[in-house]
């Protein structure tokens, strides 16, 4: 699973829990994605095809109405600049398309130019046509800010850039629709109008003001002007914490940004002084714009190039040092000192770092990508999320190490195997102590005292028979009565260090007696199980007791339990299921009850594995070789 299906996973589950809005922005989400799936799955060369023709058509239909309007600003340039800044996008697009690491930035760059088609229609001399046009230029710099955050994996990378295209973008694009609907001018005289000082009226608007109080336009150039300068600040702020091909990506694109503010505050600034330098600055902020693509195109370009050298420098690290770490070689060629290897247990769900240490969950800002062999996970690469676009880098690293991770996972999953077995046999030892300490007094204060009182007792009755035969005799019956309890404490004793009905009828009698005695109701399925080396019957006992103690203690008064053994080739597997509250292991954590019974089936070679759902009950699993 890749990064971005668990980060658009975990999203949409996000949106469904925020309620009947969050549901249908989840089924937005999931509507957004199958389509993006579905033109993903379309031939290269076709969506190629389709974008280029799309964009020239739109280029040509706004090239066209353009040049019939001889009133528009800035005269001769008004054709070619709308055509190269349409194509401009639409080509950046087609590049980016052709990597998938860049493909959601390229649908972006075609959904912008295909939008820039309708904003630039504000040069027609057709009244609707232009009014069109006048509605999406307010919208425009909200559209470029987002380009620009979203370089270069195509998504707004924190909550900052959202929060900010929310506020300041929305207030803009809010006010701007308000004011054409009020007023019969453009809101504002920016250089995004491409009509002469005398604009055509637009066909929306309902009132007859010319335009809209000082207030409302003050208020709007504040949120354009908050948009334009905003964008470059926060790029240069996540450049400055960003890995360096990140901040190599970004660095066009910034520049192109903070040009592109002072340009257009400058003219903003000589159109309300009434200068004439504003179609100057009109045609410099046009073409600027117009650079923006090339700016993208630049940054997806250095990546894909970082991307090989990162891959080339990585190969031949891997060729020339052959005991090297992967994750140390693979960090210092994405240049990424937060990247990190965890390798997965072979039949476990734990994943354990390259010196057999459990790592924890990554943290919810990290990006996350999965290695494969053969269909089966080796390993599980997390590193900073700044760096998503590097995927397709992660995965191609990960086939090329493909031995070295296997190996590595094998040295891993053995240095952690030791150090459970070593931790294992610590508390086992514990264990044993502990049991021996409580065999000690459970013999000196149970059957030690009961012994001392029959030799006090047989010698009293020795001396009571001496002198009255019929009351001796009594004295010794009460003597062989008091000696059958102790043999029964010994039983009882006996018992508790290895059941009779276990060494008489094996496993499968045992667990139905112990399910019998349960306060609960408790089946048990062990269809066709004999019996098995003594070990592995007194693991698998203990261990099933301890689970079904368990799920007397916690899984409530109504709950059920399904005890079950099977064969399975070499292996013995047990289960039990209880249909109980259950509960979170990965929250809730493991108490020292499971902890005891994976040591004692660890102890025989098996595996033990706890698997639980709050209110879908618990499950205790385990397999023990038995061939």
């Amino acid at each position: 699973m890749s990064s971005e299906i668990a980060a658009t996973e975990s999203q949409r589950k996000a949106l469904e829990r925020a309620g009947p809005l969050g549901g249908a922005a989840g089924r937005f989400v999931r509507l957004r994605d199958g389509l993006a799936r579905r033109w993903e799955s379309v031939p290269l060369a076709v969506r190629v095809t389709g974008i280029a023709v799309v964009g020239a058509s739109a280029a040509t239909a706004v090239g066209l109405l353009a040049a019939a309007n001889p009133a528009a600003e800035p005269g001769d340039l008004a054709v070619p600049l709308r055509v190269v800044l349409i194509s401009a996008l639409i080509a950046a697009g087609i590049y980016a398309q052709t990597s998938r690491a860049q493909a959601r930035m390229g649908r972006l760059l075609v959904a912008a130019g295909l939008l820039s088609s309708l904003w630039l229609l504000n040069g027609s001399s057709d009244r609707f046509v232009f009014s069109v046009g006048v509605v999406f230029t307010g919208l425009m710099p909200l559209l470029f800010a987002y380009l620009i955050l979203a370089h270069p994996t195509g998504r707004l990378p924190s909550h900052t850039e959202r929060r900010f295209l929310w506020l300041t973008g929305g207030a803009m694009a809010i006010l701007w629709l308000l004011s054409i609907v009020m007023t019969r001018q453009p809101p504002l005289r920016t250089a995004l109008l491409q009509c002469s000082p005398h604009c055509p009226n637009n066909v929306f608007a309902l009132g007859s003001a010319t335009q809209p109080v000082v207030a409302v336009q003050a208020v709007m150039v504040l949120a354009w002007l908050a948009v334009t300068w905003g964008t470059p600040v926060i790029i240069a702020r996540r450049a400055r914490l960003a890995p360096v091909p990140v901040r190599r990506s970004l660095t066009p694109v910034w520049i192109t940004a903070t040009a592109a503010a002072v340009l257009l505050t400058a003219s903003m600034m000589f159109h309300a002084a009434g200068g004439h330098a504003w179609t100057t600055l009109w045609v410099i902020y046009i073409s600027l714009v117009g650079v923006l693509p090339l700016a993208i195109l630049t940054g997806l370009a250095s990546e894909r190039a970082f991307m090989g050298q990162a891959l080339a420098e990585f190969v031949n690290e891997l060729a020339q040092l052959p005991g090297a770490d992967p994750e140390a070689l693979m960090a210092a060629a994405l240049r990424g000192p937060s990247l990190r290897i965890a390798y997965r247990r072979p039949g476990r769900a734990a994943y354990v770092d390259g010196a057999g240490v459990v790592v924890d969950d990554p943290p919810d800002h990290a990006a996350v990508t999965w290695i494969e062999c053969d269909h089966e996970p080796v390993a599980v690469v997390t590193y900073d999320s700044d760096l998503r676009g590097y995927e397709q880098f992660v995965q191609a690293a990960g086939a090329a190490a493909q031995i070295r991770l296997e190996k590595t996972q094998l040295e891993a999953d053995l240095k952690a195997s030791t150090a459970d077995l070593a931790s294992s046999r610590t508390r086992l030892v514990g264990m044993a102590h502990a049991e021996r300490r409580r065999l000690e007094r459970d013999l000196h204060d149970g059957v030690q005292q009961h012994l001392v009182g029959l030799r006090i007792k047989l010698d009293m009755a020795t001396e009571t028979l001496k002198a009255d035969a019929e009351q001796g005799e009594r004295a010794l019956e009460s003597v062989g009565r008091q000696m059958d309890d102790v043999l029964q404490e010994l039983r009882l004793l006996a018992r508790g260090i290895y059941p009779s009905l276990l060494h008489e009828c094996g496993l499968r009698e045992s667990l139905r007696a112990a399910a019998r005695s349960s306060p609960l109701a408790v089946s048990v399925r062990a269809p066709g199980i004999g019996r098995f080396p003594e070990e592995v019957e007194v693991a698998v006992y203990f261990c099933s007791l301890e689970a079904l103690q368990n799920v007397v203690k916690h899984a409530g008064p109504d709950a059920t339990a399904i005890v079950t053994l099977s064969r399975e080739g070499p292996w013995l597997c047990f289960e039990v299921h209880d249909t109980g509250v259950g509960f979170d292991a990965s929250a809730d954590g493991l108490g020292s009850g499971v902890v005891n019974m994976r040591d004692r089936i660890e102890a025989v070679g098996g595996v033990l594995e706890v698997t639980g759902r709050r209110g879908r009950g618990t499950s205790v699993r385990g397999r023990v070789p038995v061939a």
